[in-house]
């Protein structure tokens, strides 16, 4: 009975690495979908080397076990995405990486394997970091981009960012909008959404005054807006939501033929979100959400 209870402890604590190789891996792969931020370095420090003395507790009782062997061995190439994609936010970076050492060092494997796998993974970091900063380098430019203003909309769907690029022709000026709720937020750490940026404003030479202001517009002053710039508006639909409402998939669809039932139910919300630039609406989202510009399908990422 002794013995069964000690092979089910052993197993649970077993399973408290293999939990925290997949959060090493999750942190990765969420590392080359999002960009990192920190909002309280200390903090993260702190919760992270709880979280370490925690882990490793656990690996040394269950040491032994094929689980924990596993889990051990693989932390550190799962870590290396982390390492290079936010290389110099050592906040993040050493408490996972002090752990995810002493694991693979503790951990009851022999010698030689350690031996072996842990001059392979040398051999990896080494020239992997070689091959991503050469990467990085040659996709660089010569530009200097600063973030000026960030606004959310009110309702908290959309922000814009206001930035200006220095370089050698004169720099320029852009807005660019994207989505605000598609974040991953945690109290010590969040995960900033990108790749959906929708550019809405771009000028050369760089701009000394732009002024932007979020207002809220009914679905009905919108699509009176529109339709008394031009009667023959056209709302670039997916092709399903086309199929949905009748159209041939290459057809065009006029604003002025959709009722205001039928934007409701293709969900543009009673009120709406509308950028102003320098008193002009440059950005709607009510056209944003009938066009799908923040779709997964439009997602641009880049890890470089």
């Amino acid at each position: 009975m002794d013995e069964t209870r000690s092979k089910l402890t052993q197993f649970c604590l077993a399973c408290v690495s293999l939990v925290y190789l997949i959060i090493i891996i999750g942190i990765s792969i969420l590392s080359a979908l999002y960009t990192v931020s920190i909002p309280n370095g200390l903090l993260l420090v702190i919760t992270l080397s709880l979280i370490g003395v925690l882990v490793i507790s656990a690996m040394l009782y269950s040491r032994t076990h094929p689980l924990t062997k596993f889990s051990c061995m693989l932390l550190l190439p799962a870590l290396l995405p982390t390492v290079l994609l936010n290389f110099g936010d050592w906040t993040l970076i050493v408490p996972l990486a002090v752990t995810c050492l002493l694991m693979f060092f503790f951990v009851g494997v022999g010698e030689t394997p350690k031996t072996v796998f842990g001059t392979i993974y040398l051999l990896l970091y080494v020239l992997g970091s070689l091959g991503f900063f050469l990467a990085v380098s040659l996709f660089s430019t010569n530009s200097t981009s600063t973030v000026l203003e960030s606004r959310v909309s009110d309702s908290g769907a959309y922000r814009y960012t206001l930035t200006n690029t220095e370089d050698s022709s004169g720099g320029n000026t852009t807005v660019k909008i994207s989505p605000n709720d598609m974040d991953i937020n945690f109290s010590v750490i969040s995960f900033l959404a990108e790749g959906y940026e929708r550019t809405v404003y771009v000028e050369r030479p760089v701009q000394t005054e732009v002024s932007l202001e979020w207002k809220t517009m009914s679905r009905q002053e919108i699509t009176e807006e529109l339709n008394a710039i031009s009667d023959s508006v056209i709302i670039n639909l997916p092709e399903e939501t086309k199929r949905k409402l009748g159209y041939a998939a290459t057809a065009d669809v006029y604003l002025r033929d959709l009722s205001d039932s039928t934007l409701s139910s293709l969900g543009v919300p009673a009120e709406n979100d509308v950028l102003y630039l320098n008193g002009e609406p440059c950005f709607r989202s009510y056209i944003a959400i009938l066009e799908e510009y923040f779709s997964s399908s439009e997602r641009v990422s880049s890890v470089f």
